[in-house]
């Protein structure tokens, strides 16, 4: 066993007998993002090419929160916004972590910030009535059950799906404390792990209902 706490943490969060479900989910986000750029001209114009991107972020939150759904993860899900309220990302949590799913072009380093939790503060106000002081009470707990949490990345990119890892990361520092193997380096062609039927073709094929999440995004935009 590994003397790196960091390691052990990611090994007891995210044991290797989940692992390859996750770059296939990302191989598949890419290609939904990818044929969605294809089916919509507007998207093929200089402009819109700096939107893919954002469409590899989507597709690949909505890919986890259906594995999620489907129970091939152990874990709960929630949309989060992110540092700043421009938009929202899929959080995965344990009792003990949470896990974001974040582009970046140098795995050894962090994604951007993003707010991961809600700001829970306590109030100033004395509370005057009993039913105030238990939502108080509430908040409070739910405030020390969240701080105690400690923060995974999984961590892919960039423009092609060179790399998949999964990082603890360093509380200060841009860096990481533990940074796992390349998963994508590892057998992980794995047909249905969405709890949907096996799709035809390869195991990187698009999954429809992401797709069409996404264009109901882009709709709701317009």
């Amino acid at each position: 066993m590994s003397d790196n706490l960091a390691e052990i943490v990611v090994d007891d969060v995210v044991p290797e007998s989940i692992r390859p479900i996750i770059p296939s989910a990302l191989r598949r986000a890419y290609a939904a993002a990818d044929q969605t750029m294809d089916q919509h001209p507007y998207l093929a114009t200089p402009g819109g090419k700096y939107q893919r991107g954002d469409l590899i972020m989507l597709a690949a939150s909505f890919e986890f929160e259906l594995l999620v759904r489907a129970g091939n993860l152990p874990f709960d899900g929630d949309w989060q916004f992110f540092a700043r309220p421009t938009g929202k990302h899929f959080v995965m949590f344990t009792d003990s972590a949470r896990i974001t799913v974040g582009q970046v072009d140098d795995p050894r380093k962090k994604p951007r910030p993003a707010k991961h939790r809600e700001n829970y503060s306590e109030l100033n106000e004395i509370f005057l009535f009993p039913e105030f002081n238990e939502e108080r009470a509430r908040i409070v707990r739910e405030a020390e059950k969240e701080g105690a949490r400690r923060l995974l990345h999984i961590l892919h990119g960039y423009q092609t799906l060179t790399f998949v890892h999964i990082a603890y990361p360093h509380p200060e520092r841009n860096e990481h404390i533990f940074l796992s193997s390349n998963l994508l380096s590892r057998p992980h062609d794995l047909s249905g792990d969405a709890g949907l039927p096996p799709p035809e073709g390869p195991s990187d094929s698009p999954n429809p209902e992401v797709i069409d999440n996404i264009e109901r995004r882009l709709r709701d935009e317009e």
